[in-house]
């Protein structure tokens, strides 16, 4: 034992500092920092986006990152100034694991060039359907960086590269693995999104107009608003509650379907434990349901407290189901083209549906995310002036 506690003193101090760190996928390779302290902690990071390593322990050669907010890992084996290894993340479709690498350093700056910078509407190209998204880019002190919008939301902060003419952008944060390529075609920008190990989807782009591209979040799911809408999960100690529950009865429902593997329901949260401190004292409540990744109550109960914890959630959290969109809907039957996580349920005092908003949009899209802070607030205002 006294020997196995040197070996691991004597390669802890190596890991501190900064590694250029890279996933290797099927198609191209995604570029991210991780940061370590003096203590043995530390923090992944995609441009000026950080996600807390949870611990870092290390046994002989092999250092072991834990990211506990998406029960992820990468296990690398130490040589020298590289490292070398997996990263894991074990889901309810089976392990998702994809080779890790990092050597000590930071990854360079290089600004993108004035005829990148902006924003530009995409359609993706999936079998025989298209898709839009839409694609910003922008010049930072840590070098270029985007976002990445879908009808439903954004991906968070992307941060890549250029050289001349071409260009790559990432989002890794322990969850999302997304890694965009493409190149400047004269006016028109052509590419691949990178998802995850294999996937590979292509693109293309064309400078936006300001006219509208994407579909409006409230249009994209649609709900019964003729009869209450009727629910019933266990909470977090296995009691059930359901709609009929007298502490909601006459109030403002707030539903926040979400799951704590999802980083865009991280983003989310601290807007509606906002929403519910400014509007709960006049009759507001929210709840969120969960679903999950294992399908195992012990270990999707402790990801949900972890959740709660870490944003301090003063309201209910219950336990729905799976993260399958196909699961999730089955449970909400007077939902219809259920898409995205989170998504948002407004309910007035008669317990009737009013208003369904798919996904959110994080910081990395600025003033749309203010836009979106305004809009959920004006949406309980109006169900409170309600008789």
């Amino acid at each position: 034992m006294i020997a196995l506690l040197l070996a691991a003193s004597a390669v802890a101090v190596p890991l501190q500092g900064e590694w250029r760190a890279a996933l290797d996928l099927a198609g191209g390779t995604l570029k991210f920092s991780v940061e370590v302290d003096g203590a043995n902690r530390g923090k992944i990071c995609i441009g000026s986006s950080c996600q807390e390593i949870t611990s870092i322990t290390v046994q002989g050669d092999t250092a072991r990152f834990y990211i506990g907010d998406y029960d992820a890992t990468i296990t690398a084996r130490i040589h020298a100034d590289s490292l070398t290894g997996v990263y894991r993340n074990v889901g309810n479709r089976g392990p998702r694991t994809i080779p890790f690498r990092a050597a000590k350093g930071r990854w360079p700056s290089t600004p993108a060039s004035p005829e990148l910078i902006g924003r530009w509407d995409a359609t993706f190209y999936q079998d025989t359907r298209t898709s839009p998204r839409v694609l910003e880019f922008h010049n930072t002190p840590r070098g270029l960086e985007g976002a990445f919008i879908a009808n439903s939301g954004d991906y968070g902060v992307f941060w890549g590269t250029t050289i001349a003419d071409s260009f790559e952008i990432a989002h890794f944060d322990g969850a999302f693995v997304y890694l965009i390529a493409g190149r400047l075609d004269g006016d028109t920008l052509r590419g691949t999104l990178h998802a995850g190990l294999r996937t590979q989807t292509r693109w293309t782009a064309v400078r936006s107009t300001g006219r509208p591209h994407l579909t409006p979040p409230t249009e994209l799911t649609h709900a019964d608003t003729v009869h209450p809408f009727r629910w019933s999960f266990p909470d977090l100690t296995g009691r059930m509650v359901s709609n009929d529950d007298p502490r909601f009865a006459g109030k403002v429902l707030v539903i926040d379907i979400f799951g704590s593997w999802c980083p865009t329901c991280h983003e989310a949260a601290p807007m509606l434990v906002g929403l519910y401190r400014r509007f709960h004292a006049r009759g507001v409540e929210i709840v969120g349901f969960a679903y999950e990744v294992t399908g195992d109550s012990g270990i999707d109960n402790r990801q949900i407290r972890r959740f709660r914890e870490k944003f301090h959630v003063p309201y209910l959290l219950l336990r729905a189901g799976l993260n399958d969109v196909e699961a999730t809907a089955a449970t909400l039957p007077q939902l219809s083209g259920f898409t995205a996580y989170p998504t948002t349920l407004f309910i007035g005092k008669d317990g009737r549906i009013r208003r369904v908003h798919a996904g959110f949009v994080g910081a990395a899209t600025g003033a749309l995310q203010t836009a979106q802070v305004v809009e959920f607030r004006t949406a309980v205002e109006r169900l409170l002036a309600e008789p």
